[in-house]
Formats: C-alpha cells, sequence, structure tokens
C-alpha cells in the first residue's frame, strides 16, 4: 500500500515541473526561441508521461504507454494557452488561492496573474477562511490535503455560511481516490481537477465557473429589482388607495357648497327679491350674483379635477395589467384636459402614425394616464405661464430595444415654451426639487412619475430642453 502523503508530494513536485516548464515555453515562444521552447516541452511531456505511470501504479491499472497529451506536444506554435472567447466578461475576478505548498501557490498566481485575474493566498484552511470573512472573492481554488483543516472541511464550512454559500470552489489536488472527489461535489464544490493539471483545462474550467457566477449574479440582481419594484407598486397602490378615499371626502363638501350657491342665485335672481332691493342696491345685487357664478365655476372645475384625479387612483389600484389600445389610451389622457387645456389656451395635437405594428399595449393604463397629465399640467404651469398659451406635440411611435432586442412604444411630450435651464436637467427627478415653489409646485410630481416609467411601466424616460425654444419629455416602454 503507497502512502498517500508519499503520493501526494510525488504528483506534487511533478505538477511543479510541468507548471513552471510551460510558464519558460510561454516565454521563449513571445521570444520566439525556437530550440529552447522544444527542449522544454519535451521537459515538459517527459513530466506528463511520469505523472500518467504514477497515477496507474497507484491506482493498480498500468498504463502500457503514457504518452504526451495532445496538449504537451513539443510544437512551440501550440505552447501558448487559448484564451477562451467570453475572457473579457471575467476578467478582473478576484481568486483566491488556498494551498499548503508556497511552489503551488507561486505557480498558480503566476499562471493565473497573466490572464488578467487578481489574485490572493492562504497558506492553509483557517487563513483562508479569515481572509474571506473579511474580503470579497469571485472564485476560491482549494487544494484538499493540507495540514490542520483539510478542503473538505474548508468546503463544508463555506457552504453552511449563508453569505458565501454561492461562492465558487473548484477543488484542486494530488489525491487520486475518487470518495474525496465524490464528498467535494456532494458538498457543492463548482468543479475538481487533478495535480498535475493541465493548464488550459484549467484556465476553461475557471473561465466557466466565473462566468455562470456572472450569469447567476446578474438574475440575483434582476430578481431583487423585481421585488423592489413590486414593492414599490405595493407602496404606489395604497397611496392611490388613500388618494381615492380623501377624493371622495373632499368632493362630499364640495357638492354641499355647489347645492349653496345653487340656491343663493335662484333665490336673488328672483323678480320679486330684486324689486324689495330697489335700484339703489341693484349693483350689489349684481356683484352678489356675478360672484356667486365665479364661484360655482370654479367648483365645478375643481369637482371635474378631483373626479379625474379620482378615476386615476382607481384605475392604478387594480393589480392586474390590461391589454388595451395604445392610442385609445393616450387620448383619453389628453381628453381629461381639454378643459384645463381650452382655459391654459394650449394646442394640443396627437400623432400616431408612427405605430407601424400592433397598438395594443399590455400594462397600467392608470398610470400611463397620470404621467401624461403630469406633464400636459406642467407645461400649462411652467412652459407657458404668462397664460398666453401655446403649442403641445404629443407622438406615439413602436420600435425595438436596440439593447434587449424587444419591441417597444415611445411615447413624446414636447411644447415650445420657456424651456429648462441646462443646470436644472440633472435635477429634475429628484424628490422636492422645485423652481416653482411659488406656482403651488411640490417638486414631487416628475419624481413620482420616473417611478412609475421605472417601475411600474419597466421603462426609461428622458429630457431635452433648450432655454425659450421647449422641452421634450421622452418614455419608453416594452410593449408587454
Amino acid at each position: 500500500m503507497i502512502d498517500p502523503k508519499l503520493r501526494h508530494e510525488l504528483l506534487n513536485a511533478l505538477n511543479r515541473i510541468i507548471g513552471y516548464a510551460e510558464m519558460l515555453i510561454e516565454e521563449a515562444a513571445a521570444e520566439s526561441r525556437q530550440k529552447q521552447c522544444d527542449d522544454l516541452a519535451v521537459i515538459r511531456c517527459a513530466a506528463q508521461g511520469v505523472a500518467q505511470h504514477l497515477k496507474g501504479a497507484f491506482s493498480g491499472r498500468l498504463a502500457a504507454d503514457a504518452g504526451c497529451e495532445e496538449d504537451f506536444l513539443p510544437i512551440c506554435a501550440t505552447s501558448r494557452n487559448h484564451v477562451p472567447a467570453d475572457a473579457g466578461k471575467t476578467e478582473g475576478s478576484r481568486i483566491l488561492v488556498v494551498d499548503d505548498d508556497p511552489d503551488n501557490r507561486a505557480h498558480l498566481s503566476r499562471l493565473l496573474h497573466s490572464r488578467g485575474y487578481r489574485i490572493a493566498t492562504a497558506d492553509n484552511g483557517a487563513n483562508a477562511l479569515a481572509r474571506l470573512a473579511d474580503e470579497s472573492f469571485d472564485l476560491i481554488l482549494l487544494d484538499v490535503i493540507m495540514p490542520e483543516m483539510d478542503g473538505i472541511t474548508v468546503l463544508a464550512r463555506l457552504k453552511a455560511d449563508k453569505t458565501l454559500a454561492t461562492l465558487p470552489v473548484i477543488l484542486i489536488s494530488a489525491c487520486t481516490e475518487m470518495n474525496q472527489v465524490i464528498r467535494g461535489i456532494e458538498l457543492g464544490a463548482e468543479d475538481y481537477l487533478p495535480k498535475p493539471f493541465n493548464s488550459t483545462l484549467l484556465h476553461a474550467r475557471i473561465g466557466a465557473s466565473l462566468e455562470k457566477k456572472r450569469l447567476r449574479d446578474q438574475e440575483m440582481h434582476l430578481l431583487s429589482q423585481a421585488m423592489l419594484a413590486e414593492a414599490a407598486l405595493d407602496r404606489h397602490r395604497a397611496l392611490t388607495q388613500a388618494v381615492a378615499g380623501i377624493a371622495h371626502e373632499i368632493n362630499t363638501p364640495l357638492g354641499i357648497v355647489r347645492t349653496a350657491l345653487s340656491v343663493i342665485q335662484n333665490r336673488l335672481s328672483q323678480p320679486a327679491i330684486a324689486a324689495s332691493i330697489g335700484t339703489e342696491h341693484a349693483e350689489s345685487l349684481e356683484d352678489i350674483l356675478e360672484a356667486a357664478a365665479l364661484m360655482g365655476k370654479h367648483v365645478d372645475h375643481t369637482h371635474r379635477l378631483i373626479e379625474n384625479f379620482k378615476k386615476i387612483a382607481v384605475d392604478q389600484m387594480v393589480e392586474q395589467q390590461e391589454t388595451v389600445n395604445l392610442p385609445e389610451t393616450v387620448q383619453d389622457a389628453v381628453d381629461l384636459f381639454k378643459l384645463s387645456a381650452r382655459e391654459a389656451k394650449l394646442e394640443i395635437s396627437l400623432d400616431v402614425s408612427g405605430i407601424r405594428q400592433a397598438p395594443e399595449w399590455r400594462g397600467y393604463p392608470g398610470y400611463l394616464r397620470q404621467i401624461l397629465l403630469n406633464f400636459l399640467q406642467n407645461i400649462e404651469r411652467y412652459a407657458y405661464p404668462d397664460g398666453g398659451g401655446g403649442r403641445v406635440e404629443i407622438t406615439v411611435k413602436d420600435g425595438m430595444d436596440e439593447e434587449r432586442r424587444t419591441p417597444v412604444f415611445t411615447l413624446s411630450v414636447r411644447d415650445f415654451g420657456t424651456g429648462i435651464d441646462s443646470g436644472h436637467l440633472t435635477k429634475i427627478f429628484d424628490p422636492f426639487f422645485t423652481t416653482g415653489r411659488g406656482r403651488g409646485g411640490t417638486g414631487l410630481g416628475l419624481a413620482i412619475v420616473k417611478n412609475m416609467v421605472t417601475m411600474a411601466l419597466r421603462g426609461k424616460i428622458s429630457v431635452d430642453s433648450e432655454p425659450h425654444k421647449g422641452t421634450c419629455f421622452t418614455v419608453t416602454f416594452p410593449k408587454q
């Protein structure tokens, strides 16, 4: 029976010969020293052959001819390791090399550093766990057989730690016993490489493990974003439910006021009242009737605004998405603003000729209405503040998101008014930022709009403006 420690030391020594031979071959290849390259390749091939013989002897299956693998042939042109096509995605990843043999640590560090990885080392399992507690890594190369704490014990502790359980681990060992390999895979090791290892295979498996981690991290990030979006929607639904209730409560006293005004107007308009007041107070009576009419007009206007706002809020409390005709939905929002547009002398045009495909959209029409109404209210308040009015162009078109390759709609709302100062453009979506505090602005409108676009519509919003030439808000969102 061959002593496991002796077997481990023999294979480690051969691994160092093969590893340093590979690095010297790369240097010789880089300087076109063909003779040195060929001689070193022979040494490397011989060491590989000895390692194969030893592995056969250890396992009781002696090989008839332990020749060189194709990767170890003495050809200088093939001596340089192949760089995977997706290496750029994982370049710069941080790798922790854990091995009790200083030569192995140095060899692996040099080999991986040449590929652009950032390397840290630990000489035993305890030190590795200490580094992992304080530092962040993307992958661990873990020797199985180490004194004090072996690699399997380290792996078990990693998988028991919630913060480290998903960190990929590749086991490397001169140990040829399959039970160690099986135990490591069962515990959650990403992969396993025996010593002496094939450097090309090592790089390929490291690249594959890092790419899987990158995709897993990306998936977790998207899941986290989705959960945050859902939480934001829940908060917004709760808020809109409260708004709908408040709107209902406000409408009740408004109705009483409107009824009282109607009674006043009817009574004061009766001929008997006018006759009893006499001609000396006729002018005062006319002023009272005119004031009552003005009050009635504004109460009616307030009632309509609250009803529209209540309708939007009720729409947003519906949790399920709807499939709607987008041009019709946009037109509905414009119609809600017609009275205000008439008073503000705004000429609103809607162009949907840019929709080349089906106009159906699956989403939340209540959110879209509020977004559009917010744009129009801002135009009324800030773009044409002097009451002179002006043009508003709304366009809707469809297209393709170049980054995600998914069909999208693009909604643009453009005015030709005062524009926005360039120094304010980067702040206008910030909560509580406003330049119109004296005109009723709260600084929350566009912040809420951005939240609805990004969270509810899963889209993007941008603004383009130039002082005295106008402003254009653009919202892009997926068709479904």
